[in-house]
């Protein structure tokens, strides 16, 4: 789903942001992990990376809230991939952020992916999508997805990725606070809600940990993560029944005080809205880019951030044109 653009001095990388349209917890791993099944888009929200030869390896990027240095995904997938590669090739990555920390967006590992992908290409190493997939799963769970189709169900940890050859029609609203959500601090808090329910439903009494085979006896219950398919042609409310996100619970319990953003969508007149990842964000579907644009303009007065976005449709690698090198360059 990454989008590369070549050109004589390097190669450019779209980046985009994800949305878990769906997303339950199946089970408990005894690593500790949470199994998932999820139906995952990729939006129009995009970071942008750029790569030019460079006799070391070298990350610029504006944005303060980006880790410096090795901290960083992109330059952990570049490392990565030079030692699996057996290169001693550097690269320049100019980072372009976009995509909001921490809200469920996946923006570090889409950056991460896109790394791959571009140096893969730069340094000509030959590594296939899979390949790249592969050691895209060994930087964090997310990363596998972005080598699959603009839309995908996604199991496990998140590195058994299935395409879906469905594209939705619709636009989306993309909302989130100031602050982001820790994911562990989320599942945390999702363990302790499981196994207080788990304790009242089952068998009244306190167990001391959740049960291997799920961690919820409400785990199996409709809809299944992936019902949402059968209704991604359709109009936009058909599909609000289906946006089940079993994280959602437990990211509001870390949430301050005031109204959410979820609330502040519904009060914009949304009719199908969930959650994306663990939070913070939010997203509503909307039939229309006008739609789109004006509960985004509603959230942002509100005092919420908010942008409207497509989906996001792939594209092969492709020749940079002379017009879009000199607008690149301006």
């Amino acid at each position: 789903m990454l989008r590369l653009t070549s050109s004589r001095v390097g190669l450019a990388v779209e980046a985009p942001a994800k949305v878990n349209l769906t997303l339950r917890v199946v089970g408990v791993r005894p690593d500790g992990y949470h199994d998932l099944e999820s139906v995952v888009a990729a939006v129009g929200l995009l970071d942008r990376l750029r790569f030019e030869p460079a006799d070391d390896l070298d990350l610029v990027c504006g944005d303060a809230a980006v880790p410096p240095g090795d901290d960083n995904l992109v330059m952990k997938a570049a490392r990565l991939l030079r030692e699996s590669c057996g290169t001693c090739q550097g690269a320049r990555v100019y980072l372009e952020k976009h995509i909001p920390a921490g809200r469920g967006f996946a923006g570090g590992s889409s950056d991460a992916a896109a790394a791959l992908a571009g140096l893969n290409a730069l340094w000509q190493c030959g590594r296939t999508p899979a390949e790249l997939a592969a050691l895209g799963a060994r930087l964090g769970s997310d990363v596998p997805l972005f080598f699959s189709s603009p839309v995908a169900v996604m199991r496990g940890r998140g590195e058994r990725v299935e395409p879906v050859k469905a594209q939705p029609p619709w636009w989306l609203a993309l909302a989130w606070p100031d602050y982001g959500n820790p994911t562990a601090d989320v599942y945390a808090a999702y363990d302790r809600l499981a196994q207080k329910r788990w304790s009242e439903k089952v068998s009244g009494t306190l167990s001391r940990r959740v049960p291997d085979t799920f961690s919820d006896p409400d785990t199996f219950s409709e809809p299944a993560a992936t019902d949402i398919l059968k209704v991604l042609e359709g109009p936009a409310r058909r599909a609000a029944a289906f946006l089940v996100n079993d994280l959602e619970p437990a990211a509001r319990t870390l949430q301050p005080g005031g109204p959410g953003v979820r609330a502040l969508l519904e009060r914009a007149g949304a009719a199908a809205v969930g959650m994306t990842g663990s939070g913070s964000a939010y997203f509503a579907l909307a039939d229309t880019e006008a739609e789109a644009r004006s509960l985004a303009d509603a959230v942002r007065c509100a005092g919420a951030h908010a942008v409207a976005a497509p989906f996001f449709r792939s594209m092969a690698v492709r020749k940079e044109t002379q017009h879009e090198s000199n607008e690149r360059h301006r």
